[in-house]
């Protein structure tokens, strides 16, 4: 499925009672879920006759995580069990379960796989997923996810350059996700979606927050071009959301909840969206 590239909100729902609440909605939106939530509700989004996209869920099960493995190793007369990252085989088998699991639902979109915070290991998930991708023929469409939020919130800044440094002008984080954001492209992805934007805030109710103001995902868009902004959605950033023509989900999906944010109360926060 092809949508033609304009502003599109899509709202994040993984309980029938959210979905619920956006059938009586007018307008053109999308609706996200994670692969893990009830079939029941899958079947029922897609039912729905919305642009359906399936997402991985990349904040689940961070305890003990799908792409590392447990191995033995033999130390000070004992047997220790450590975890390291995955094998490719080990890898590639949980790509596979997850897009057949995808397969039985029938999405429009689903975005790869991908690893919060960690924007070389997402690429190499990335690319394994889109050689499985391939393997047989589907109907939906892959977007890339490129973890962009950690380069954006943590780079280093050198205060006495060193010899091995990049040059100043490359040594930033938009020359990396530039050249990042490009290795996709060259992949094969037509649709990119930016990630790893929310920070974890436990100080509110959802526990997460978009670490950028408006002024600054204006700019990130300017130069960045994707087709979809993970976890962007909101009243605030809508205008420059609209501007560049870009999708985004609303990931911390309490935010048009007057039960969080009384400013909600006499407002209709998803039809606002739409308007």
């Amino acid at each position: 499925m092809n949508i033609e590239h304009k502003f599109l909100p899509v709202f994040s729902v993984d309980w029938l009672g959210l979905f619920n609440r956006l059938k009586n909605l007018q307008g053109n939106y999308g609706i996200l879920a994670p692969i893990s939530s009830n079939k029941s509700l899958l079947r029922d989004i897609r039912d729905f006759n919305k642009p359906f996209f399936i997402d991985s869920g990349v904040f689940g099960n961070q305890d003990f995580p799908w792409y590392y493995e447990t191995y033995s190793e033999y130390l000070d007369n004992r047997w220790v069990r450590k975890r390291k990252f995955a094998s490719e085989q080990h890898l590639r088998h949980k790509i596979r379960e997850y897009l057949e699991r995808c397969d039985q639902f029938s999405p429009d979109f689903i975005f790869t796989q991908d690893i919060f915070g960690e924007p070389l290991l997402s690429l190499h998930l990335a690319r394994l997923t889109w050689e499985e991708y391939w393997q047989k023929p589907r109907k939906y469409t892959l977007i890339g996810v490129v973890q962009v939020g950690y380069s954006i919130y943590n780079w280093q800044q050198k205060l006495v350059p060193q010899l091995n440094s990049f040059p100043p002008h490359y040594d930033s984080p938009k020359s990396f996700l530039t050249s990042l954001i490009s290795v996709y492209r060259d992949i094969g992805y037509d649709y990119i979606a930016l990630g790893g934007l929310l920070k974890v805030d436990k100080t509110r109710t959802t526990g997460l927050k978009f670490g950028l103001s408006v002024e600054q995902l204006d700019e990130l868009l300017a130069w960045s071009r994707p087709e979809f902004v993970l976890g962007g959605l909101a009243l605030t950033r809508t205008e420059v959301l609209r501007k560049h023509n870009v999708w985004a989900d609303s990931t911390g999906w309490l935010w048009w909840n007057e039960q969080y944010d009384s400013k909600f109360r006499n407002r209709n926060g998803f039809q606002e969206v739409l308007m």
